[in-house]
C-alpha cells in the first residue's frame, strides 16, 4: 500500500518527538546544571576529585579551619583546667608549709632545751686524788637526754656537819659548765691541811646542786659514796668550783 503524504508526516513527526524525549532524558543523566538549576546537557558531568589533586587539597584546606577550631576552643579549656588545678596545688604547698615549719622550730627548741643538772639525771662519783695529797676528785656525769648545767660549786655535807663545806672562790670558771649527755663536770675537794683544826674522820658524804639564781640547791641531793671507810677532814675543808676538767679541779 502507498503511504500518503499526510501518513509520512505523522511518522516524521513521531521520530522527532521520539528523539526530543532521548535527548532530554540523556540531558538529565548526564547533564550539569547551571547557576539558575537547569540542566545543560553540552556540558559534561563534573568528574569526582581524585586524592592529591588539587581540588582534594583545596577540600581539606577548607575542613581544616573547622579542625582547628575546635582545638582552638578545646586547648583554652584544658589551659583553664590546669590553671585551676595549679593555684589549688600551691595553695596545698604553701598551707602544709607552716605546720612544717612550726615542726621544725619545736624540734629545733627541744634539741636546746636545757636545765639544771640534778640527782635525778646525774651519776656521781668520789674518787681518791695521787695528788695533790689530802683531794678527793667528784665527777658529775649526764645521764639524761637532756643538756643540763652545773652551776657554781657542789654544796657538801660530810656526815652530819651543820653547814656546807666552804667554796674556793679563786677556781671560779668564767663560764657556767655545761653537759650535754654523756658529758662530764668536776670539782676538787680538800679534805685537810697541816694546819687544819678540828678533825674528824667522816663515813658519808652529801651532794646537793646549786640553783641558778645561786640562792640555795635545787632538787634531790646525791650521795655518793667515799673511797675509802672514812676520810679525815678539819676546818681547812674546802670545795672548788664546777670544771670542765679533772685537772682544772685539782688545780687548788
Amino acid at each position: 500500500m502507498t503511504a500518503t503524504p499526510r501518513s509520512r508526516r505523522l511518522r516524521t513527526l513521531a521520530a522527532a518527538l521520539v528523539t526530543t524525549a532521548a535527548l532530554s532524558l540523556t540531558a538529565c543523566q548526564t547533564g550539569t546544571a547551571d547557576a539558575t538549576g537547569a540542566v545543560d546537557s553540552t556540558r559534561p558531568p563534573a568528574p569526582a576529585a581524585e586524592a592529591g589533586t588539587p581540588a582534594a587539597e583545596a577540600e581539606q584546606e577548607e575542613a581544616a579551619p573547622g579542625k582547628e577550631a575546635e582545638k582552638e576552643a578545646g586547648a583554652p579549656g584544658k589551659e583553664a583546667e590546669k590553671e585551676a588545678g595549679a593555684p589549688g596545688k600551691e595553695a596545698e604547698k604553701e598551707a602544709g608549709a607552716p605546720g612544717k615549719e612550726a615542726t621544725q622550730v619545736a624540734d629545733r627548741k627541744a634539741a636546746t632545751k636545757t636545765t639544771s643538772c640534778t640527782a635525778k639525771g646525774t651519776k656521781v662519783t668520789v674518787t681518791d686524788a695521787p695528788r695533790p695529797i689530802n683531794h678527793l676528785l667528784i665527777k658529775a656525769t649526764n645521764t639524761s637526754d637532756t643538756t643540763c648545767h652545773l652551776y657554781y660549786a657542789p654544796y657538801l655535807r660530810f656526815d652530819q656537819a651543820q653547814s656546807a663545806v666552804p667554796f674556793i672562790e679563786e677556781s671560779k670558771p668564767q663560764a657556767v659548765v655545761t653537759l650535754a649527755p654523756g658529758e662530764s663536770g668536776y670539782a676538787g675537794v680538800l679534805t685537810s691541811t697541816p694546819d687544819g683544826s678540828h678533825p674528824y674522820d667522816a663515813t658519808s658524804l652529801t651532794l646537793y646542786y646549786a640553783a641558778r639564781s645561786g640562792q640555795g640547791s635545787t632538787g634531790a641531793p646525791s650521795h655518793p659514796a667515799l673511797p675509802f671507810d672514812s676520810v679525815r677532814v678539819d676546818s681547812s675543808n674546802a670545795v672548788t668550783y664546777w670544771q670542765t676538767s679533772a685537772a682544772d679541779a685539782l688545780m687548788w
